[in-house]
């Protein structure tokens, strides 16, 4: 497991994008400007938000990736960031109305996470593994290792998934589901899952 670093981002871009293939389909309702606009969404966030937390990827290969994201630094976003990252070239491919979208997207889902988890947590905001690779136990290795650091914090852990067979894996790592919500203006329902710290 290696830490995510600022040259493998635009490869784990497109890794993502054939993760959660059509996962912007409410935001980018056309399937040629979601296939072209996807990678540019998933390196806004990478490089937005993410080298400041825990982001660990399996190996230079890039099989799968895992972004926690500490409670405490979610939601503050400063646009200087955004200079600061290069995410605004990102940004424009984009285009403003996703991007008002995905603001309010993100909106919601910060404000659900504060209701069920109000107090300091790490956030699982990314776990993702390259389709080609699925199935080989990436995820649990990503899941096993960070939660190891993680309960040394003695922090609880938080997260938002879609489908029975995710609650599953989750579950078998010590999560538990307290809440199931439809995101407005969406078809997405998310299962809230949270998990208290091993001793």
């Amino acid at each position: 497991m290696l830490k995510l670093e600022k040259e493998h981002i635009k490869k784990v871009s497109l890794m993502l994008s054939r993760s959660f293939k059509d996962e912007l389909k409410d935001i980018i309702p056309d399937p040629e400007e979601r296939r072209v606009k996807e990678p540019y969404a998933n390196e806004f966030f990478l490089r937005r938000d993410y080298p400041y937390d825990m982001a660990f990827i399996t190996s230079p290969k890039l099989e799968g990736i895992v972004v926690w994201v500490c409670s405490d630094k979610r939601g503050k976003r400063p646009f200087w960031r955004i200079l600061t990252t290069g995410a605004i070239r990102q940004a424009i491919q984009i285009g403003i109305k996703p991007l008002l979208k995905m603001r309010d997207y993100d909106k919601y889902i910060e404000k659900k996470q504060k209701e069920l988890a109000p107090y300091k947590h790490w956030y699982l905001a990314v776990l993702a593994v390259d389709p080609e690779h699925q199935g080989k136990g990436y995820s649990s290795r990503l899941l096993n290792e960070t939660l190891s650091q993680i309960d040394k914090d003695g922090l609880p852990c938080y997260l938002e998934t879609e489908g029975e067979k995710n609650v599953a894996m989750y579950q078998h790592f010590g999560f538990k589901l307290i809440d199931e919500f439809i995101v407005p203006n969406t078809n997405d329902k998310l299962i809230a899952m949270l998990r208290q710290p091993k001793p």
